[in-house]
């Protein structure tokens, strides 16, 4: 059998290039190695009433539902579409109105404004906190993002990219669903805190041209083109292709006035996203690209003004082909596979003699493929049951170090495969009980073995009222990230981690156009891998935790078009001595109003987000209220133009999102302003 993980030194000159690149300081920013609808509110389509007595037939199709809908269609919790009332799991939706109409701009957007969850940037990667865990130099591993079912989590990082570099722009989102709470009975590794499934339009809603155009305050330009067509025969194909450009970005530190021409100079960004795929006859195929390189100032010496440019580049690629077909009356067969590849490249100058810049070169290079097998029956009475077979084996796990006239000086390699078999048994004991069994083995070269049940008692308590009892667990095994910090050292990799939690939802329709919601979790953490607090920091696993929390949620509609969302997020997480961790804020909360103001043609969207007072490492950073305000505007058929103001009342917050550094100063107000025309 080859070795899990690999650790190749290859030249004795890397002590001496990595003695260089830690002696330089560090570049000015930190580099990376929505609203929450809940799931019962999620079916809005666009705003409200017409001016005109005889609206025409695009803004019919676009009015609201004056009511707080109460059944709606979820996949994240199970895999397979349901009802969200049934599903094992409390859901949250943000849809593709919801988007337009808050301006949101990618989906850390999206997920920002979620119930609990919070966002941590550095100004170039966003990190997903989430029930009040998010640890430094955890890059978002420890959530399951899916593309339309599709896993995306990397494999060298396992992380999920949620910024310019996530495949599809906020436009081709159909909804977002967010199901908190271990997922690892039906999906395996990294469905830790939860479960996100990003969904794209079909070509109902990008059939025809569709042209999109934004700048923003600070010089951010962005172009979006997209076609869709349908064929008689009903197959149906889209393509959709995206831009963006942004030179001479802001600075997160002050510093001096004379110096900031040239520092904002060397600070810029690009990326580009090419994304489509075809349907038909139960068959889909799926193809996404995405490229981002971003450029930051980077002292060259400790006492001088002397810059040099550092670079990244990011560059993901995937292919997914899907086929569902039905076997008979009661069975029903879903096939996928699909291929991955991930390549980021950093590039730092260092000096090395008189007059000479050379550059420190890292590299991660992955490349993966996926498959599963889903078998479902109802040959039963009372029962759906689902079998389910997944395996991921990895062609590439590599990152590696080079300089400049020394060539590769350092490389960790990895060769993993994972397999896992899961079913699960929805099994109605009564019209009003529904109890849902789920159980999954996973097996990995790396990471061993894993057995995480799932159990779920729905009871539909009155026509307006639900109540759910959850339990479930999960894990996440050690990444190649994590392997390659200790192994130079002879420290050993870290064990799994692993969570249980108990939960307890109740939802209520106090009237049509009011409900609430409230769930109360608590749950149990064993070896939650992180950075200890040493002057070179290594992952370790921490002892035991335990976290408990609330969710409260509201929401109104009125009958002329007005909705208002709010939520409230409580949790406190403490080790077996009562300390709490770093970056775990005790408190969340986030409002959400929207309303016409003539008709359909132009709403108000506004934002408040807030979050307590929380301790990172060596001070504690303020809590802070944020406020997003955005404006639609239909003057003509085709034709959308939007003006979003972020961070209204310019409130000066910070975050820490990396260990040992020094608070960052977070984007204060910015304004944007994008068109859309589209059509047939």
């Amino acid at each position: 059998m080859s070795p899990k993980f690999e650790f190749r030194v290859l030249s004795p000159a890397w002590l001496a290039a990595l003695w260089l690149a830690a002696g330089s300081p560090t570049a000015l920013a930190q580099s990376p190695a929505a609203v929450a609808a809940p799931a019962a509110s999620a079916s809005a389509s666009a705003s409200s009433s017409a001016v005109s007595a005889e609206p025409d037939l695009e803004e019919l199709l676009r009015q609201e539902l004056r009511e707080v809908p109460r059944e709606v269609e979820v996949s994240a919790a199970s895999r397979f579409a349901q009802s969200a009332a049934q599903a094992p799991a409390v859901t949250y939706v943000v849809t593709a109105a919801e988007i337009q109409r808050y301006g949101m701009r990618s989906l850390a957007d999206i997920l920002r404004a979620m119930p609990g969850v919070h966002i941590s940037f550095d100004g170039v990667f966003s990190y997903i906190g989430a029930r009040g865990l998010g640890r430094p130099a955890d890059f978002n591993s420890r959530l399951l993002v899916l593309l339309d079912g599709m896993r995306v989590n990397e494999n060298i990082y396992d992380a999920a990219l949620i910024d310019g570099d996530f495949f599809a722009d906020v436009d081709l989102i159909d909804r977002v669903e967010y199901a908190p709470g271990p997922g690892s009975a039906v999906y395996g590794n990294n469905a830790f805190l939860g479960v996100v499934n990003v969904i794209t339009k079909r070509v109902d809603k990008l059939r025809g041209f569709q042209l999109r155009s934004s700048i923003d305050s600070e010089g951010q330009k962005r172009v979006r083109a997209s076609w869709g067509w349908r064929g008689e025969s009903g197959w149906e194909g889209w393509l959709s292709g995206s831009q963006m450009q942004h030179s001479h970005r802001p600075l997160m530190n002050e510093v001096p006035a004379e110096h900031e021409p040239a520092l904002r100079a060397l600070k810029w960004s690009r990326d580009q996203r090419v994304m489509g795929g075809v349907r038909g006859d139960g068959l889909s195929l799926q193809a996404g690209f995405s490229n981002v390189r971003e450029g930051l100032p980077y002292f060259l010496t400790d006492d001088t003004w002397d810059l040099g440019q550092y670079n990244s580049r990011g560059v993901n690629t995937f292919y997914a082909l899907d086929y569902e077909r039905s076997l008979g009356p009661n069975w029903d067969l879903a096939l996928h596979l699909s291929g991955k590849r991930v390549d980021f490249q950093k590039h730092s100058p260092f000096i090395d003699g008189p007059d000479t810049v050379l550059f420190y070169n890292e590299r991660s290079l992955g490349r993966w493929i996926n498959g599963d097998l889903r078998l479902s029956s109802q040959a039963w009475a009372g029962h759906k049951l689902m079998f389910g077979l997944e395996y991921q084996r990895d062609l590439a796990m590599k990152v590696s170090a080079s300089a400049d006239t020394y060539g590769e000086l350092i490389a960790f390699e990895g060769d993993n495969r994972r397999n896992g078999f899961f079913v699960q048994d929805e099994w109605r004991l009564h019209d009003e009980h529904l109890l849902v069994l789920g159980l999954r083995q996973d097996r990995a070269r790396i990471g061993g073995s894993s057995w995480n049940p799932r159990l779920a008692w729905i009871w539909r308590a009155r026509p307006d009222a639900s109540f759910k009892l959850l339990y479930g667990s999960a894990f996440r095994a050690a990444n190649l990230f994590e392997f390659q910090v200790n192994e130079p050292r002879s420290l050993p990799t870290p064990e799994p981690e692993r969570v249980r939690t108990l939960e307890a939802a109740w939802d209520q329709a106090w009237s049509p156009q009011l409900q609430l919601r409230a769930s109360v979790y608590l749950s149990r953490l064993k070896n939650l891998i992180s950075l200890d607090d040493s002057p070179q920091p290594y992952f370790v696993n921490s002892p035991r935790l335990r976290t408990e929390g609330v969710e409260l949620g509201l929401e109104k509609r009125w009958d002329r078009g007005a909705q208002l969302r709010a939520s409230l997020s409580l949790q406190r997480t403490r080790d077996a001595q009562g300390q709490g961790l770093s970056n775990s804020p005790h408190a969340l909360f986030k409002l959400h109003y929207s309303r016409p103001l003539l008709g359909d043609r132009l709403q108000l969207g506004w934002q408040l987000q807030g979050m307590s007072r929380r301790h990172t490492d060596g001070e504690d950073l303020a809590g802070y209220v944020v406020q997003n305000l955005n404006l639609l505007w239909r003057p003509a058929a085709g034709h959308e133009l939007s003006f979003g103001v972020y961070n209204l009342t310019q409130t000066r917050y910070f975050d820490q999102p990396a260990v040992q550094s020094f608070p960052l100063p977070q984007p204060r107000r910015q304004a944007q302003l994008s068109w859309t025309w589209s059509f047939e």
